[in-house]
């Protein structure tokens, strides 16, 4: 059963399972410095939630793994990019509404 799951792309799913829990961490870390500490890294707020919609991208597509050649897998990497980035700037307006002016 476990090799149906995982498959010929066991590599590939194991660094997508290290960037989720990365990205939790970072995450979680970032929240729990601004509820304590009242600061807070923007970078992480950003960039965290990056790494994991990277890291589900890869879970799903763990063919995708590497860089990628064609226009088409250019084009789906630039994508789960910019998802990323709205993950990660949704993420920072929760983190600091006064920020963006609210």
């Amino acid at each position: 059963m476990l090799f149906i799951i995982l498959g010929s792309y066991f590599k590939a799913r194991i660094l997508a399972v290290l960037l989720i829990l990365i990205s939790i961490g970072l995450v979680y870390y970032n929240w729990h410095q601004l509820l304590q500490e009242r600061q807070y890294s923007v970078k992480v707020a950003t960039f965290g939630p990056v790494v994991g919609i990277g890291g589900f991208f890869l879970m799903i597509f763990p063919s995708m793994a590497g860089k990628p050649v064609t226009v088409k897998e250019k084009i789906i990497v630039l994508g789960v990019l910019v998802i990323g980035m709205v993950a990660g700037f949704v993420n920072w307006y929760l983190m600091d509404p006064g920020f963006f002016g609210r």
